[in-house]
């Protein structure tokens, strides 16, 4: 009985704290049987149609974001598609080896989970094409928010593609810069999940962090968390697949 009043209790007080918050954003993703060629540009007819999640925000304060960001999303049989579109006049990049720590420099970042909250895929993909993969452990306090978190950098999405197209210069600052794009296909054996049905809801979010050479850095998501970083999965937004 004890047990059961202080679960209770956490829920209650998880409930508060976030009663005051704004939604976690929604998403209809679309299904289009469709091929695609994963080359960066996003001109096939399926990113015509997709869903788009914009504009971005800073995560951590009301300030509007200084470029704008972004994502275009849709799935098919076997994987779920992701576009982005990096507005960026000083594009600044060094890493390029698997599992860099991308998150110090410029990058674009995807968690979700099919599953609980405390379990989820952390992706992300920079504008010189390295990518991070990771399971993510994430120890949730009463009130929804991350008391700690670990990740386990041993998986890697092995048939996960993706491309990018850099318009400007990477890591120049001497010119001005247009944009970098992500195109990424990500198989859901990948994310060890079975393809979603029509009214399948999934929990994740769509993060950037945008660095000038003369500005601070900006992390940027498409549904803020609210609490403090990136990785506050009660605050993930809710991607409700559509079917065709």
């Amino acid at each position: 009985m004890k047990s059961a009043i202080l679960v209770t209790g956490a829920f209650a007080a998880m409930a508060a704290a976030q009663a005051t918050m704004p939604q976690p954003k929604t998403a209809m993703v679309p299904r289009f049987d469709a091929q695609v060629k994963i080359d960066g540009v996003l001109d096939e007819q399926p990113w015509q149609k997709a869903v788009r999640l914009a504009p971005f925000a800073r995560n951590d304060t009301p300030t509007p974001a200084r470029a704008g960001t972004e994502v275009r999303v849709w799935y098919d049989g076997a994987a779920l598609y992701l576009g982005w579109i990096c507005e960026d006049y000083d594009i600044q990049a060094t890493f390029t080896e698997h599992d860099s720590r991308f998150w110090e420099e410029e990058v674009v970042e995807f968690f979700v989970t099919t599953g609980p909250l405390d379990r989820y895929f952390e992706l992300q993909w920079n504008p010189l094409g390295g990518t991070f993969d990771a399971i993510i452990a994430n120890d949730l306090g009463p009130d929804g928010s991350s008391r700690q978190f670990k990740g386990d950098w041993s998986y890697t999405a092995p048939t996960m593609s993706h491309a990018v197209r850099v318009e400007g210069s990477v890591q120049n600052s001497s010119d001005r810069d247009t944009r970098w794009t992500v195109e990424a296909r990500i198989p859901f054996a990948d994310l060890k999940a079975r393809p979603p049905e029509r009214g399948d809801v999934w929990r994740g979010s769509f993060y950037r962090f945008n660095r000038d050479h003369d500005g601070d850095a900006e992390p940027l998501s498409w549904s803020p968390t609210i609490f403090p970083g990136f990785h506050q999965p009660s605050r993930f937004g809710y991607l409700r697949f559509a079917g065709n």
